[in-house]
């Protein structure tokens, strides 16, 4: 979790125990409709701090996703350079990779001789 969520996080609650102490000293005072409605909205902050908690959750699932595909694209990337290697070592002269491996360049020591 940031710091700024965490901030926030403890404004909520802050903000949720405030709103509590008011449904009291409101429920103490005799007014009944004030205590229902500091009650009612004391729970704000409860669901505040539990969409900031989901959000960082999502928010960390997401960047290990990223990080995730990140290493299986570099893996991916790994392997055909790899493979393009492989191919690239079977290839003799340069007549031979132009000629699709037909023919060979005189100096090739792969050129069959004509017996």
């Amino acid at each position: 979790m940031t710091r700024f969520a965490r901030i926030l996080c403890v404004i909520y609650g802050a903000t949720g125990l405030f709103l509590a102490w008011a449904a009291v000293q409101s429920k103490l005072a005799g007014s009944v409709w004030a205590s229902f409605a500091f009650t009612a909205t004391s729970i704000v902050p409860l669901i505040a701090y539990l969409r900031e908690a989901e959000f960082t959750d999502a928010k960390a699932e997401t960047r290990a996703n990223v990080e995730r595909a990140a290493r299986v694209r570099e893996n991916g990337e790994r392997r055909a350079i790899r493979e393009a290697a492989d191919a690239l070592q079977h290839v003799c002269c340069e007549r031979w990779w132009t000629s699709l491996g037909t023919d060979h360049d005189p100096t090739c020591a792969k050129q069959r001789r004509a017996a």
